[in-house]
């Protein structure tokens, strides 16, 4: 039985759609959430879905019942360092043989308060009775998906990063895959009885192929949606803030949320749709986590490209070019 958490939030709700493209996979899924909204479609696929609690101990424990292994994708609430601390305590209490946990690239920060609690959720993981593997992955391409409407209406990408800073963005497939391949077998793509040797104990950073700084991303949004007036803007950290935490009260944006929540509720799960969609606005923890990202490649040049998506899966990893092309019609400028 395979265990995810905060299938409510982007990145559990990304690995629950990707693994349920195998049928055979939802009666061995079990997914963890505090608001059922986005996971009726789960549900209604055979998949056990669990609101929860992650203060109750007895809603814990029931939870982790015949538990294999579990995915902690941490998830973007203001009390995820104490929800993970729980998960990892109940889970060495009740047998899992391993925790695969989603992390992040800037874990390796000691500067930022919001990435730091990354670094303690990795150390609650590694001081389990668990066996472990840790993925961080970069910035995620489908991030992108919240500045589309600026970007459609203002006709520029404002970022608190110079245009000659660079990032290493991953898709969120590539993730997904990650996890894949560590969890199933390769051909019958069964959960694996334990985790292979090769993975336990690791940890993984996850990028995209290419370094791309503020230039490079204006150029290939250029070429995708064929309008070549598109520019580049360095901004304040305070203005990004402002702009996600205002995006709930932008008609467009509400409109585009609620279009793509009706669309989970009638997904298929037999494709990669999730990659196209903004499951709900950015929280305030999730807000903080992007500044604070931004500021550790600006000031530390964090973001460096490394090949471990390709060791994992043996693929190599989509790029911001097809992340924009495959998403165009969302960056286009109004006429």
């Amino acid at each position: 039985m395979l265990l995810i958490t905060s299938a409510d939030h982007y990145v559990g709700h990304c690995i629950t759609s990707h693994l349920a493209r195998y049928d055979h996979l939802r009666k061995q899924m079990r997914v963890l959430c505090q608001n059922k909204t986005t996971c009726f479609n789960f549900a209604s696929k055979g998949i056990d879905v669990r609101q929860i609690d992650y203060t109750h101990p007895n809603e814990l424990s029931l939870a982790f019942q015949g538990v294999d292994h579990m995915i902690l994708a941490v998830g973007n609430e203001a009390q995820r360092v104490q929800y993970c601390e729980r998960l990892c305590q109940v889970a060495s209490r009740s047998g899992v043989k391993s925790i695969i946990c989603i992390s992040h690239v800037g874990a390796v920060s000691s500067e930022h308060e919001t990435l730091g609690q990354y670094a303690l959720i990795e150390d609650e993981v590694i001081s389990s009775s668990c066996q472990w593997t840790i993925l961080r992955p970069d910035w995620i391409h489908q991030n992108f998906h919240l500045w589309s409407l600026y970007v459609e209406k203002h006709r520029h990408l404002p970022l608190p990063i110079p245009e000659n800073a660079e990032i290493c963005p991953l898709d969120i497939t590539d993730l997904c895959r990650a996890v894949e391949n560590i969890v199933l077998t390769d051909s019958e793509k069964q959960v694996r009885p334990v985790i292979q040797d090769d993975h336990v104990g690791q940890v993984y950073t996850l990028t995209g192929p290419k370094a791309v700084n503020g230039k490079q991303l204006v150029r290939l949004l250029s070429k995708a949606t064929g309008f070549e007036k598109f520019e580049y803007r360095f901004v304040r950290p305070m203005d990004t803030a402002y702009y996600l935490s205002d995006l709930p009260k932008d008609i467009w944006f509400d409109a585009r949320v609620k279009r793509e929540r009706s669309q989970v509720y009638c997904d298929d799960l037999k494709g990669y749709d999730y990659r196209t969609r903004i499951l709900s606005p950015p929280t305030h923890t999730q807000t903080r986590t992007f500044i604070e990202y931004f500021d550790w490649v600006h000031n530390q040049a964090g973001s460096l490209c490394v090949p471990h998506v390709s060791a994992i899966t043996a693929l190599q990893p989509r790029s911001i070019r097809q992340f924009f092309q495959e998403n165009a019609n969302s960056f286009k400028p109004r006429v």
